[in-house]
């Protein structure tokens, strides 16, 4: 699989309302809505190409991601076309909400974070979660290839990965942009952003 095409197949956009903005990826798959959902549902699958999970994988219960710490609620599960979960980490809580859409023989996943208008988002703007989901939306893309690499080995601290992560880093950079902050603050936070990500 050429991971530098790939990481081109998702539309990034980032969007808000009042105190919130949303960070937004959109992008095709050559797979069903069920095959997708699997992948994204099933504890032995996700565990393949995200984090191992643990908790009441049910609407109104609590998960955890084992390796990140990251926990929440599942708000909203809707089989095989719509989840929502809080997304709390660190003392910051979020929201995110995926989406699958049947297109021909593909599914459009449609993943949307909404995070909260704070010291980070002032700081980072929507490089930092969104290069986080590129390079969470690439694996996915992986696995359900049978792609037999190992993530991480692939592209944690590569020159292949580098290489993707400055491109990711533009492409919020214009998302930003586009959504109406100045070019130099857009620019800037996802300078930061690229500094941290290749520390």
């Amino acid at each position: 699989m050429d991971l530098t095409a790939e990481i081109r197949k998702a539309h990034r956009t980032v969007g808000g309302e009042g105190r919130t903005h949303t960070i937004v990826l959109n992008r095709l798959y050559p797979a069903s809505p069920e095959e997708v959902w699997s992948a994204w549902t099933e504890p032995e699958r996700l565990a393949r190409w995200f984090e191992p999970v643990s908790g009441d994988l049910h609407e109104g219960g609590r998960y955890r991601l084992e390796d990140s710490g990251t926990v929440g609620t599942v708000e909203r599960c809707a089989q095989p076309r719509a989840l929502r979960v809080t997304w709390e980490y660190e003392g910051s809580i979020s929201a995110v909400e995926l989406t699958l859409t049947p297109a021909g023989d593909e599914t459009e996943l449609e993943l949307r974070h909404e995070v909260p208008d704070d010291e980070h988002w002032a700081r980072f703007g929507p490089a930092a979660g969104g290069i986080g989901w590129d390079f969470s939306l690439l694996p996915l893309a992986m696995h359900l290839a049978g792609d037999p690499r190992v993530p991480a080995e692939v592209l944690e601290g590569t020159e292949l990965g580098n290489d993707l992560t400055r491109w990711a880093a533009g492409e919020w950079a214009a998302a930003h942009e586009a959504s109406g902050a100045g070019a130099a603050t857009a620019k800037e936070a996802a300078g930061r952003t690229l500094e941290f990500y290749l520390a």
